[in-house]
């Protein structure tokens, strides 16, 4: 089965070329900050940045 292509419209008014992502509807560059995959990277940098802070005060 192919990937599907993204549905945003660019600043062109032309459809975004780029593959959607796997489970939506837009690529990497146009999911929105709400989107599932927006929240998941948000919640790995925050861990990332709490175990730094930990490890910082040792």
């Amino acid at each position: 089965m192919a990937q599907t292509r993204c549905g945003a419209l660019t600043k062109r008014r032309t459809r975004c070329a780029k593959e959607a992502m796997t489970g939506t509807s837009r690529c990497h560059l146009h999911q929105g900050a709400w989107s599932p995959y927006g929240v998941a990277r948000r919640k790995q940098a925050e861990a990332r940045a709490a175990l730094r802070r930990l490890r910082k005060q040792g």
